[in-house]
C-alpha cells in the first residue's frame, strides 16, 4: 500500500541509539516509531496499522501514540490541524525527549537537572506567551524538583567541583542553626524560569544570617538540611559525588495504578482485586 503523505514536523532531538531502542517496552517503541515517521512526512502502511495499547490515565505514552497517528493520518479537519500540529510538536521535542532522559537519567540526583532540561525545551519550542505561560505554569505546580532540598543533592551529585563546594558550604552554613528538615512544613518553591543553571531554579538568599526561599505562595521560608544528607560527612562529597539509587520518577507507582486499573475490570472487591495484582506480579517474576 501507499504510505500516507503529510507535512513532517522538525525533530530536535537526538537519535536513540539501537541498544537503547531494544530495550524499550511495546508502548515506547510504537511511539518511537511515530516520532520517526513524523519527521519524515511518510506514514507506512503497515506502522499506520500497528496496534495501541489501552489508555491509562496514570501513563500517557499510548495518548501521546494516538495524537500523533492522528495528525499523520487522512481526512482532519483543516480547523484542526493548526492545534493538531502544535501538540505533535510538543509531543516529539518535549515529551518523548524528556521521556527517555528520565527513564535513562532517572536517579535522584538528576531530578532538578532534568527539570531544567525541561524548562529549556519549552521555552524553546513553545512560542506562543499562552502556550508557554500554560506550561510552565504546570511545571511550576509541580516544582517539587526545584525545592532546594533536591537542588542541593543534585549539586552534590554534580561532576563539577565548584557546585559540590557550592552545595556543602550552604549544608555545613545550615547546621549551625540546628533545625531538623523533617520537623518543617514543606512549601512548594516559587521557580525561577529565567535561570542559567539548574542550581538557580530557587533563590537562595540570606536574611539576617539565615538560608530563606520564596515559596509559590510568596512567604519566605527557611532553607533546611535535606533529610538525605542528615547524619552524612558531607566533606566526603568533595572528592566523591553523592550518588543514590533513590529514583527521581514515580514509574513504579504508575505500574501499580495500571495493574490495579486492569485487576478491577477482571475481578470485584478490593481482596480480590489484590490478589489478582499480586498474581500477576509473581508470574511476572517467575518468568524473567
Amino acid at each position: 500500500m501507499t504510505p500516507r503523505r503529510f507535512v513532517p514536523l522538525k525533530v530536535d532531538a537526538p537519535p536513540l541509539p539501537d541498544a537503547v531502542v531494544k530495550k524499550l517496552s511495546w508502548d515506547q517503541k510504537v511511539l518511537f516509531r511515530f516520532v520517526v515517521a513524523v519527521q519524515s512526512g511518510s506514514l507506512p502502511a503497515q506502522l499506520g496499522k500497528t496496534e495501541i495499547g489501552p489508555l491509562c490515565h496514570a501513563r500517557w505514552i499510548t495518548l501521546q501514540s494516538r495524537v500523533l497517528r492522528l495528525y499523520m493520518s487522512a481526512g482532519v479537519p483543516s480547523y484542526l490541524m493548526p492545534k493538531l500540529r502544535k501538540l505533535s510538536t510538543y509531543i516529539v521535542n518535549i515529551y518523548f525527549p524528556m521521556h527517555m532522559l528520565i527513564k535513562y537519567r532517572s536517579s535522584l540526583v538528576n531530578g532538578s537537572v532534568n527539570l531544567f532540561k525541561e524548562i529549556s525545551l519549552v521555552k524553546k519550542f513553545m512560542k506562543s506567551k499562552s502556550d508557554l505561560d500554560t506550561i510552565l505554569g504546570c511545571l511550576q505546580t509541580n516544582s517539587y524538583f526545584a525545592h532546594p532540598h533536591n537542588i542541593l543533592i543534585a549539586m552534590l551529585g554534580d561532576d563539577s567541583f565548584e557546585l559540590r563546594k557550592e552545595a556543602v558550604d550552604i549544608i555545613l552554613d545550615l547546621r549551625r542553626y540546628g533545625e531538623e528538615s523533617l520537623d518543617l512544613d514543606y512549601y512548594l518553591p516559587l521557580m525561577n524560569c529565567e535561570a542559567k543553571r539548574y542550581a538557580d531554579l530557587c533563590n537562595l538568599s540570606k536574611v539576617n544570617g539565615r538560608w530563606m526561599y520564596k515559596s509559590f505562595s510568596g512567604d519566605l521560608v527557611s532553607v533546611t538540611e535535606p533529610p538525605l544528607t542528615v547524619g552524612l560527612d558531607v566533606s566526603e562529597f568533595l572528592t566523591c559525588p553523592f550518588k543514590t539509587e533513590l529514583p527521581s520518577h514515580t514509574q513504579s507507582v504508575e505500574r501499580l495504578v495500571k495493574l490495579t486499573t486492569d485487576a478491577s475490570k477482571r475481578v470485584c472487591g478490593r481482596v480480590n482485586q489484590s490478589a489478582e495484582g499480586m498474581l500477576v506480579l509473581l508470574g511476572r517474576k517467575l518468568n524473567k
